[in-house]
């Protein structure tokens, strides 16, 4: 076994709980075959159940907690895509509103369900109820995925070596489709920046 393995084995709870923090802060890293691994490691006994559970679950209520957060505050990073179809904002806030629990479950199963909390605080879905929602869909989001790997563990490796590949590479070219739509579409007589 080599030492970046031991240390992963080792640390698995801490590595989980920043890969997953990140990922719900909006990089651009899968988190399920992580959680998958996790499970499947558990199974065989390299890993703690208990503690990677909770990991997942603090990583994923700090992040979305923070989101709450910018929400409540009155600023939201979706007002630039909104305008090209402002409507879906005041659909996903009616569905806040009238089904906090059901939509704050399932956020965490879509991508960019850092959306949705910040939408939960625009819609003045309370704190308490923001906090139960979410350690609810975060713990069935990242106890499903560890169940998975724990069920399955034998035909994970194979699983896994085929997906997560393709899995960075799509999630890089959407992260970098975001990041570069805004520049692509500059007219071009405008001043490049730095000069």
């Amino acid at each position: 076994m080599t030492h970046a393995a031991q240390f992963a084995l080792a640390h698995g709870a801490a590595l989980l709980f920043t890969w997953i923090l990140l990922q719900q802060a909006g990089v651009p890293i899968p988190s399920a075959p992580l959680l998958i691994a996790v499970g499947s490691l558990a199974s065989y006994g390299r890993l703690h159940l208990v503690p990677s559970l909770a990991a997942a679950l603090t990583a994923c209520l700090l992040a979305d907690g923070f989101w709450y957060r910018v929400g409540r505050r009155g600023w939201s990073k979706s007002h630039r895509s909104s305008r090209t179809n402002s409507n879906w904002k005041n659909r996903v806030l009616s569905l806040i509103w009238r089904h906090s629990g059901a939509s704050m479950l399932l956020a965490k199963f879509v991508v960019g369900s850092n959306v949705v909390s910040i939408l939960a605080g625009q819609a003045g879905l309370s704190a308490a109820r923001f906090l139960i929602y979410d350690s609810i869909g975060s713990l069935t989001w990242s106890g499903s995925y560890i169940a998975l790997g724990y069920l399955l563990h034998g035909q994970l490796h194979w699983t896994l070596a085929q997906t997560l590949r393709p899995l960075l590479v799509v999630r890089a070219a959407v992260f970098s489709s975001k990041i570069l739509a805004p520049q692509i579409g500059a007219p071009q007589g405008s001043p490049k920046s730095g000069q």
